[in-house]
């Protein structure tokens, strides 16, 4: 007998997930309390039936927002049955056969409230599982050989979830990694997840190394420039540098070297070497042109 499609698999597999109801996180109860003044199950039952504009639709989107424990038990299925590609639309038909009700569950015994998950919400949840893009074999092999139980699923996830696109370079970088890592290091996992984000920003067919070392030459800027503005701050005022015409671009320094320990680590476990800012190097390429580029990098450096 052949086996069920992936599609019908995932779907009934959420469905289970949601029959078991789910307690809501204190991130969105925070949000709950603030918005709609600390409401009842009831109360809160009766705010959902009502048309509550985009303040009703965030409280719906946040809480049908698959939370880590979805994400860990559907990746598991994933990893067990590895699918050449899911259709994503075809799930969302197939956990809409009927509309699953779902209870959620308020802190400190406040109650539960049922709401349906309409197609719109049904959608959305889908989408923000990512079940469409394939981790590719060289990757799943490497994690597989790698890691194993929660660990193993978190970084399946991570890279499901990642924002560019695989290409065999790319795949072979984040391998290494993978490879040299520590896991069981919390900072190692961020270094991780920084290395992603960085992927994602540079351009298809930027070099990786080239992309590390501007990275950290722009970091070291960055604090060059909070150094020299403090320094002018303790001689003069603000006001005073204002009236100069001066714009004030303020630098999150712990950020900075936050993330000049991440390059370091990810150049020592891809490449066996951490990049060095000597004359000559990738100083020459990648400069601070003025202000706006230092606003614009501030803003990324989160």
């Amino acid at each position: 007998m052949p086996s069920a499609p992936a599609e019908k698999l995932i779907a009934l597999r959420i469905r289970d997930i949601l029959a078991c109801g789910s307690d809501v996180s204190p991130e969105v109860m925070r949000f709950i309390d603030s918005t709609f003044s600390d409401p009842s199950a009831e109360g809160l039952a009766d705010i959902l039936a009502a048309d509550t504009g985009s303040e009703g639709d965030s409280l719906l989107e946040l809480l049908f927002s698959p939370d880590e424990s979805v994400r860990f038990e559907l990746e598991d299925l994933l990893a067990t049955r590895p699918p050449p590609g899911v259709n994503e639309d075809r799930v969302v038909e197939l956990l809409c056969r009927p509309a699953p009700s779902v209870g959620f569950r308020l802190p400190e015994n406040r109650g539960e409230v049922a709401v349906v998950m309409t197609p719109p919400l049904a959608r959305r949840f889908v989408y923000q599982l990512n079940l469409g893009r394939t981790i590719p074999e060289p990757l799943a092999a490497e994690i597989e050989a790698r890691l194993s139980g929660r660990d193993r699923l978190r970084l399946r996830i991570r890279i499901r979830d990642a924002r560019f696109d695989f290409s065999p370079f790319k795949n072979d970088f984040v391998c290494r990694l993978i490879r040299q890592l520590r896991f069981e290091d919390e900072e190692d996992w961020e270094s991780f997840a920084f290395a992603l984000e960085l992927l994602a920003e540079a351009a298809p067919a930027a070099d990786i190394r080239d992309t590390l070392a501007q990275r950290k030459l722009l970091l070291v800027r960055a604090l060059q420039h909070g150094r020299h503005l403090r320094e002018q701050l303790a001689a003069s005022n603000i006001e005073t540098l204002l009236s100069r015409g001066q714009r004030l671009s303020w630098v999150d320094e712990a950020a900075a070297r936050q993330q000049l320990v991440y390059v370091d680590r990810i150049c020592l476990a891809a490449f066996g070497r951490i990049p060095h800012l000597g004359s000559g190097g990738p100083q020459q390429t990648a400069a601070f042109s003025g202000l706006p580029d230092i606003d614009d990098f501030m803003r990324r450096l989160t």
